[in-house]
């Protein structure tokens, strides 16, 4: 058994498939093929199920896929231990979209230039499927909303407190943040993201009905609609949102507090890794100028904004 066998193997049960896989790695799928035969008989267990086509995982393979995720990390730890600067190597991050509209980009440009050796890989999502990566083992660390329970064996640092805030276009009409919500058609936050769910229990809290026109899984396509004029929404405040273009209400007295902060593993082969990027961010939390210095310097897997009508006032968000 050797190392590239275990990579190719994640990669089939990323991707779903042999072909898949051999596209994204550059073989062709009877190499992916070859290799996952000779992993088998290396482990002495049936990885797939090649009565099905295309070929899936059996119970063994998904139970095996974890073991093989810890080996590659430990694997990646060593050999990044090796080389010359203690800070090369990789962290592989996700973050909600909301981070990745504020904070984040500014940190990891600080990140960048202190340590350029360090390889960075960025994935956005929704809280919910970032909590899964972390656990799956395909992200490092996730720069998150705090969940009302912590996953067991990990730990949450929180970045930041951020309140929420009524969010409409500067000419909007209304002369507070319930006049605004009244008068305006609302840009609802995705309920499938847990700081939708954290708004929707601040607008119940406070006893505000919405006339919602259409629904986003982003802060940038939020920011986009209302900064359009379509409508008010309600977001968590960060430095750099209060402009020209937006009315700014704080939302309900006392405010609905989002906390932003990063969980990983403690016991991480990526640790110090974690700590330099918490680090960071602290860093950009408490100068907001910092946040000028923003950017993507890293290769990113962002998901693109998406908006719907509101069709389904009782859909719950997923588990």
């Amino acid at each position: 058994m050797d190392v590239k066998s275990l990579y190719t193997f994640i990669a089939v049960v990323d991707h779903g498939s042999f072909a898949t896989a051999a596209k994204a790695l550059q073989l062709s799928a009877s190499a992916v093929s070859v290799q996952m035969r000779g992993l088998e008989s290396d482990v002495s267990l049936r990885l797939f199920d090649r009565s099905r086509r295309p070929p899936v995982v059996t119970p063994e393979g998904l139970d095996f896929v974890q073991r093989a995720r810890e080996v590659i990390a430990i694997w990646e730890d060593l050999s990044d231990s090796l080389r010359r600067d203690s800070n090369s190597g990789k962290l592989r991050i996700g973050a909600v979209h909301t981070a990745v509209s504020s904070i984040l980009p500014a940190a990891l440009r600080r990140l960048q230039e202190a340590h350029p050796n360090l390889e960075m890989r960025l994935t956005t999502g929704l809280a919910h499927d970032l909590d899964a990566a972390l656990r799956a083992g395909s992200i490092d660390v996730a720069l998150t909303t705090a969940a009302a329970e912590l996953t067991p064996g990990y730990v949450f640092r929180t970045i930041s407190e951020q309140r929420l805030v009524v969010l409409a276009h500067a000419g909007a009409a209304g002369d507070n943040f319930r006049d605004i919500l009244r008068r305006n058609p609302y840009v609802r936050f995705s309920r499938h993201a847990r700081v939708g769910e954290l708004v929707e229990r601040a607008l119940l809290a406070n006893g505000i009905r919405v006339q919602s026109s259409m629904e986003v899984d982003t802060q940038d396509g939020v920011l986009a609609l209302v900064a359009a004029g379509l409508g008010a929404s309600v977001v968590p405040e960060y430095p750099g949102l209060r402009t020209s273009r937006f009315r700014v209400e704080i939302l309900g007295d006392p405010p609905t507090i989002r906390r932003l902060g990063l969980m990983f593993d403690p016991a991480s082969p990526r640790r110090r890794f974690c700590d330099l990027l918490e680090s960071e961010l602290r860093a950009v939390t408490a100068d907001p100028g910092l946040l000028s210095q923003g950017g993507l310097p890293l290769s990113a897997t962002p998901q693109a904004p998406r908006s719907r009508p509101d069709q389904n006032e009782g859909r719950r968000s997923p588990p």
